[in-house]
């Protein structure tokens, strides 16, 4: 089997799918052996709200443990977590608008604590989502109430793996269906509206999943199945979308970012092996044809990718004794690791920009033996743990 030009080098094995689990997997699974999860009493997925209130009590609550974080401004954060309550553990939802000098508290979704984590994004100060994998929950005032949404279409079993949204549209990439009629599509729904419906013409057969990159009222979105389909598609408004040339191969972990209307990065990552993946940066730029602008250092297993203007580039791994965030600040000529916590290994998930020197990522979670967000302000120099 061959790979093509922007796709790296060939595969040792069609199991890149099972290996990649078990390498990112046997790591956190065993951590969460080791260490119980704080948010094993959490209520189930999908529970209707109860009697929605305002904020609550100011602060963040002791024990608190992070489980996502969203950003719309290098000021204004939401940090979702799970914090002690008399049922074990309960979802728990905090706030800053002061550069992360202050947090509140807001009424929190009913979500489960998981190990694939549980999401929130916020596209505006009113506008957010949040998942557990299975149901779909969005607020339209600020986190004043959650409601549980409808997806269309969306049958048997579903799996809710991204969400994201630009000025005009929140976009989710949802799996659906049973055993070999299953689908991986993507939905989109006005902000401000619960109208979420699928996407005409994106979508792939079988159980997949992938990424969508966005900047303000463009997308692009990769959807694929592992050794099987790879497609992409951009949109300039989110009215219409174009088919474009995928950034990476059908044998890629594909991870996108954009920090202009008409570009788009791919980070492809392949050759998984215990705590190490090889990493290649690729670039579209002005729907050109993707070219590779150069190669990551391979310790860790991908979780997360993020790009900011000026050339730098931001890749998250876990694995090889440690959790790692590698950057690059020339366009993936050379890289330099300036984050890396040592001994534990656990995930870093929603890696993200704000602009060129605001960028956040959360490390571990809930369900793992340790949960923090980390942040920078020099535009990926230096990541410092925030007071929680």
């Amino acid at each position: 089997m061959n790979r093509t030009a922007i796709g790296g080098t060939p595969l040792h094995s069609r199991s890149w799918y099972s290996r990649l689990s078990a390498f990112v997997g046997a790591a956190m699974t065993l951590a969460v052996l080791v260490t119980p999860s704080v948010a094993s009493a959490s209520p189930v997925a999908g529970a209707p709200a109860a009697s929605p209130t305002t904020v609550a009590t100011a602060g963040v609550p002791v024990g608190f443990a992070p489980t996502s974080t969203s950003w719309t401004s290098p000021t204004d954060g939401w940090v979702l977590g799970f914090a002690p309550c008399r049922a074990g553990s309960c979802p728990t939802l905090v706030s800053t608008s002061d550069d992360a000098q202050t947090w509140q508290q807001h009424t929190a979704p009913r979500v489960a604590s998981t190990p694939d984590q549980t999401k929130i994004h916020f596209a505006n100060k009113l506008d957010g989502w949040t998942t557990d994998g299975q149901v779909l929950l969005a607020t339209h005032d600020g986190a004043g109430m959650w409601w549980r949404v409808r997806l269309p279409g969306a049958v048997g079993s579903v799996s809710i793996s991204k969400l994201a949204s630009t000025d005009r549209y929140a976009y989710a990439i949802v799996t659906y269906g049973v055993g070999s009629t299953k689908t991986t599509q993507l939905y989109s729904s006005p902000l401000g509206e619960d109208n979420w419906q699928p996407v005409a013409g994106v979508a792939v057969p079988g159980s997949g999943g992938w990424d969508i990159a966005t900047h303000g009222s463009a997308a692009y979105v990769a959807l694929g199945v592992i050794h099987t389909s790879i497609r992409m598609w951009s949109t300039a408004d989110g009215s219409g979308w174009t088919e474009v040339q995928p950034v990476c191969s059908v044998d890629d972990s594909v991870r996108l970012s954009s920090t202009k209307p008409d570009d788009v990065e791919g980070m492809c990552s392949f050759n998984p092996e215990r705590g190490y993946m090889a990493k290649q940066l690729v670039e579209s730029a002005g729907g050109a044809a993707p070219v590779v602008l150069g190669q990551a250092p391979n310790t860790g297993i991908t979780t997360g990718f993020a790009t900011a203007s000026g050339g730098t580039t931001v890749v998250a791994g876990v694995g090889a004794g440690a959790s790692w965030l590698h950057a690059s600040f020339d366009n993936g000529a050379t890289w330099e690791t300036p984050l890396a916590i040592p001994d534990v290994q656990l995930p870093m998930l929603d890696l993200d920009f704000q602009d060129a020197t605001h960028g956040v990522v959360v490390w571990g979670g809930p369900a793992w033996s340790g949960a923090a967000v980390y942040r920078t302000t020099d535009g990926g120099h230096t990541w410092s743990q925030l007071t929680l």
